[in-house]
């Protein structure tokens, strides 16, 4: 399985032509979309849902992930195994911080043996279609990784994202928004199987603190605990600490966006 994950969107040729170098590289190939929807040029957003995107999927599985605004630049083609024995082929530019946390770094190699890439000349702007993809074809194909360029020694010389604040200090909770999804849900960096989850207890109110402005809700298990419209704090599918609110968008409520600081005082 190609599973394929991008900031190229729909509306043009993009997508269409990645796919179709990987089919004719190898007729054989798999392929899933799994979103084409990211934030152009976010490679923090992408990070995270790269990670939330993959996690369910087995061992062998190989990722084409292409959030690249360093496209033609110095910042190197890579494919990285985890240990998870799951295969990220994309640019080394911090997409695959959450993903090395998460399922662990085993080997990594810079993409630089040209006979595997597509033929003809490489575009300095398309290595989706000229490099990833077609690497990750002969990948699936049957050739080996490290066929396929130079050993990367250690995660230590990848480039990785900046770590997110999370810190418990004079009985408040610092953290991040992660992400936003869909429904105006805040996504935090507080994991309900982390030490500083146990901060929060179930059923208690907890003052939610953005720049100047005060909210206050409760630690809930799911959205029909409160009434319509109302501010929630609950832990959602992938572990993690969601502001929300019942048929609505908390997102609008505290006007926030990804990256910003929310304090949290139970």
């Amino acid at each position: 399985m190609i599973a394929l994950f991008t900031d190229y969107g729909w509306e043009d040729p993009y997508v269409a032509q990645l796919k179709g170098v990987i089919i004719a590289t190898d007729p054989s190939a798999r392929l899933l979309d799994l979103t084409h929807s990211i934030s152009p040029f976010n490679v923090a957003e992408g990070a995270f849902l790269l990670d939330q995107s993959a996690e369910e999927f087995p061992a062998g599985t190989i990722f084409v992930a292409v959030v690249d605004p360093q496209v033609g630049t110095e910042r190197a083609p890579i494919l990285l195994e985890t240990t998870k024995e799951k295969f990220y082929v994309g640019p080394d530019n911090g997409l695959f911080t959450n993903i090395i946390d998460r399922e662990g770094f085993l080997k990594a190699w810079k993409l630089d043996k040209a006979k595997y890439f597509r033929p003809g000349a490489v575009s300095y702007s398309f290595h989706g279609r000229d490099i990833f993809g077609p690497i990750a074809a002969h990948l699936a194909s049957g050739v080996a990784p490290e066929d396929l360029g130079s050993e990367i020694p250690d995660a230590t010389s990848l480039t990785l994202l900046p770590e997110k604040s999370t810190a418990f200090s004079a009985g408040t909770l610092t953290v991040e928004v992660e992400h936003i999804d869909r429904y105006g849900n805040i996504i935090l960096n507080l994991r309900d199987d982390s030490d500083f989850a146990t901060h929060l207890k179930e059923g208690n109110l907890v003052k939610i603190s953005v720049a100047r402005e005060s909210y206050s809700a409760p630690l809930v298990k799911t959205y029909g605990d409160i009434d319509k419209g109302r501010l929630i704090l609950l832990y959602g599918g992938s572990g993690l600490l969601e502001i929300a609110m019942n048929q609505g968008s908390a997102a609008k409520e505290l006007k926030v966006q990804p990256g910003d600081v929310i304090l949290l005082k139970p």
